[in-house]
Parts: C-alpha cells; sequence; structure tokens
C-alpha cells in the first residue's frame, strides 16, 4: 500500500537539476557564505542569477575538476560554503584525489553536486556515462552521500546538504523523473523513506531508479505480490535499521540502483544483510559492464533495470525465501 504522502498518480516530470536550482536560488540570497562553482557544466537557473546580481560569489574553473575541489576547499577554510557542480564521471574520474585528500581528509565544509550520474544518460555513451560513484565515494570516511529520487526531494536534500557541517556528495541523474512524494514526506538524513508498505518483500531503490521500483510495485500489486518499497536517499550514513527490519520483516530484498552492483547500493544492502540477519538478496542494477549511446527506455532494457525486470527480482528472490 502507498503511503499518503506518495502522489498517486505520480505527479508532472521535471529534471533534478532543475529542482535543484530552484532550490538553490532561494538559499543563496539567505546565506552570503554561499558560493558557487562551476567546472565545464551549465550554471542553470540559481548559477545565471547569482552571475547577476552577486557575481563576486560565483567562480567558474573550466575544463579542470581537480582545480574545482581544489579551489572549494580554499574557500572552505576561509569559512565559505562552496557548492561545486561538474559531470559525474570527471568528479570521480578526475577529482577523486581532490576529493577525497583536500576535502573529506580536513572534513571541509563543501557540497559537491555531481551531476548526470548513473548509466541513464541517453546520447553520450560510456565514456560518460557513471557507474562507479557510489562504490568509490560511499567508503571515503567523513563525506555524506545523497541520491534523491524526485525533484521535491531534490530540494529537501539541497538544504540538508547547507544545514550538515562537512562534505557533502549529491547524485542526480540527467532524464526529467516524475515527481513521486507530496512536499510534506518525512525527510531525515539518513533515513530510508518508506514509499510503499509489503510482508512479502522488500525492495531497496535510490535515485532515479525508486521511480522505476514504484512501478514495479504496481505490476506486482496486480498479481497479489504485496511489495514495501524503501527509497534510499542517504546512501550514507546507511539505514541500516531499515534494511535489518526490511529483512526480518519480509525476508526478501531486491536492491535497486542505475550504477554497478559492485559496492554500490546492492554491495551495501548485502554487507548489512550478511552481518546482520541473513535474507536472499537479488541485486537489479550494472553488472560489470561499461554504458552506451541508446534512449533510456532502450539502456534500461539493455541493462535489465526496467520495472518488469525489478518485478521479475522480485518474484526469483521471493522463491528462495526461507520456509
Amino acid at each position: 500500500m502507498k503511503q499518503s504522502y506518495v502522489r498517486d498518480p505520480l505527479g508532472e516530470a521535471k529534471p533534478m537539476y532543475n529542482a535543484y536550482n530552484e532550490a538553490m536560488a532561494d538559499l543563496f540570497k539567505k546565506n552570503d557564505k554561499i558560493v558557487l562553482l562551476y567546472g565545464d557544466f551549465p550554471r542553470g537557473a540559481a548559477g545565471e542569477m547569482a552571475t547577476k546580481e552577486y557575481p563576486d560569489r560565483v567562480y567558474d574553473v573550466g575544463i579542470a575538476e581537480a582545480n574545482l575541489i581544489t579551489v572549494a576547499a580554499g574557500l572552505a577554510a576561509g569559512g565559505k560554503i562552496p557548492f561545486t557542480h561538474c559531470h559525474g564521471i570527471f568528479a570521480v574520474g578526475r577529482a577523486y584525489n581532490q576529493i577525497r585528500q583536500n576535502v573529506a581528509f580536513d572534513k571541509f565544509n563543501v557540497k559537491m553536486m555531481l551531476l548526470n550520474t548513473g548509466m541513464l544518460w541517453a546520447f553520450m555513451g560510456g565514456s560518460h556515462q557513471t557507474i562507479e560513484e557510489i562504490t568509490a565515494l560511499r567508503v571515503i570516511p567523513n563525506l555524506v552521500l545523497f541520491s534523491p529520487a524526485d525533484p521535491v526531494e531534490t530540494k529537501k536534500i539541497a538544504q540538508a546538504a547547507l544545514d550538515h557541517v562537512g562534505p557533502v556528495a549529491i547524485r542526480v541523474a540527467n532524464p526529467a523523473v516524475p515527481t513521486i512524494y507530496q512536499d510534506n514526506f518525512p525527510f531525515e538524513v539518513g533515513k530510508a523513506v518508506t514509499v510503499t508498505e509489503g510482508k512479502d518483500a522488500t525492495i531497496i531503490a535510490t535515485g532515479i531508479s525508486v521511480a522505476d521500483a514504484l512501478k514495479a510495485h504496481d505490476l506486482l500489486a496486480k498479481e497479489k505480490i504485496n511489495v514495501r518499497l524503501l527509497d534510499m536517499h542517504t546512501l550514507k550514513p546507511l539505514d541500516e535499521a531499515a534494511i535489518i527490519k526490511a529483512a526480518k520483516d519480509t525476508g526478501a530484498i531486491v536492491t535497486v540502483e542505475d550504477t554497478s552492483i559492485l559496492g554500490g547500493l546492492g554491495g551495501a544492502v548485502a554487507e548489512v544483510i550478511a552481518e546482520n540477519y541473513l535474507a536472499p538478496v537479488k541485486r537489479v542494477g550494472i553488472k560489470d559492464r561499461f554504458g552506451q549511446s541508446g534512449t533510456i527506455d532502450e539502456l534500461k532494457e539493455v541493462y535489465e533495470i526496467s520495472a518488469s525486470h525489478i518485478a521479475a527480482a522480485v518474484k526469483a528472490v521471493i522463491k528462495r525465501k526461507k520456509k
């Protein structure tokens, strides 16, 4: 059963970066410590507004992502609150050392927007589609890692990132996503959102994949299969209590993500299950391959992360439940 704060039907589809910009435009005006940094990435509504009205609080370093993070660390050391913006693949691929050494190690108050993350970026192909950012970033100490599911949650995460004192990374996918939540849904850092209740199995999804998991829930409901769906919007700190409770209550777990299952959400959940309460786990995500060009629907089918694949995974894992 869907929670009352879940829209039914789902609302308007909108890019999460647009929603972030709406939130940031408001936050920026209220807090004069915020500075915006861009590394070869469109500024969006907030950045354009800031460029016109507060040009001394906007920095563009060009195609130099490592420098982007280093400059942000220096600004944070001087008391500013930097929000950096660049493609996710280049944040992890070119600036990983700077994220680890210059930001996280020294606990600098830097907020890193990782944009166009995950596999579902239609036209850029494997060179730009990111399969490794969850795996790479969740092992870094001191770093909070967010993965919003819809525009409403994106706005709440922008506020939460500002409120948190310390390093934050926010992974945001490229395609427009449907609005899942009402504005009053219960968001708390490090606490998974229960999207639907159910007793037969639990789907744990993150980011853009939550909408597909919700579609899978509806497909399964037609077959009288009742599934709990958790939105794991905070990948670090991970809501281990919700994972363990789901394993105990429903006896079967399916994880869903648009990145690699090797060390990603699937790996993280499997670690918790293995150490705390054994239950069968099926990981839906990218299986040790690079991306390729294609439409969003084509990519979901080829990489087996569509709603129908999620539903099939749930049926398979239910068959493995303890008798």
